[in-house]
């Protein structure tokens, strides 16, 4: 008995730490536009894991509250995030939750919450397939906060990102027969 609980044991101790379950995924199809208008500042995009980038360009954001969740707590939170760099500077924006009924989406910047997007849900449409309820897209425009800390940050005047800006479409999928990350969008497990 003792032979076998010190086997069980080693086995927890040297199995991989789990991964953090997620319940689909939102994409963020980035408006040619705006990459534009940041990389012509000389400020590059690129997702911060567990946020991924496909193939055809779009980031994924692993969402991290279960369905129910998120109607109790009113936001769709996520995993990852866009690190934004010039030069030295690098702006973090982590964690975003999208908040419908406030019609914004919020990120951790510097350890604080803040208002990054204010999302348009005039074009939205809802779908029910194979297990998975899709929202989208949801536009997202760079907020006046957002956009004047951007500015700040990477020592621009006054301006140069605009607010308003439409950052890109997102599109979240709660896969809703999942929950170990398994569902679709969702990161692949580590092997």
């Amino acid at each position: 008995m003792r032979t076998l609980l010190a086997t069980v044991a080693a086995v927890l101790l040297l199995a991989p730490a789990a991964q953090a379950k997620t319940y689909g995924a939102t994409t963020l199809a980035l408006d040619p536009g705006a990459v534009s208008a940041l990389t012509g500042l000389g400020v590059a995009p690129a997702p911060m894991p567990p946020a991924t980038a496909t193939s055809s360009g779009e980031l994924t954001f692993p969402i991290t509250n279960r369905p129910f969740k998120a109607l109790l707590s009113g936001t769709i939170r996520h995993s990852g995030g866009i690190s934004l760099t010039a030069g030295a500077t690098t702006v973090k924006l982590e964690n975003f939750w999208i908040d419908p009924l406030r019609r914004q989406l919020t990120a951790e910047v510097g350890g604080a919450r803040v208002p990054i997007l204010s999302l348009d849900f005039s074009k939205v449409r809802l779908g029910f397939g194979g297990g998975t309820l899709k929202l989208g897209p949801v536009a997202g425009n760079l907020t006046a906060v957002a956009a004047s800390a951007l500015d700040s940050a990477f020592g621009l005047r006054r301006g140069p990102i605009p607010p308003g800006l439409n950052l890109g479409d997102a599109t979240p999928r709660y896969g809703l027969l999942w929950g170990r990350g398994d569902g679709p969008g969702a990161p692949a497990p580590a092997r």
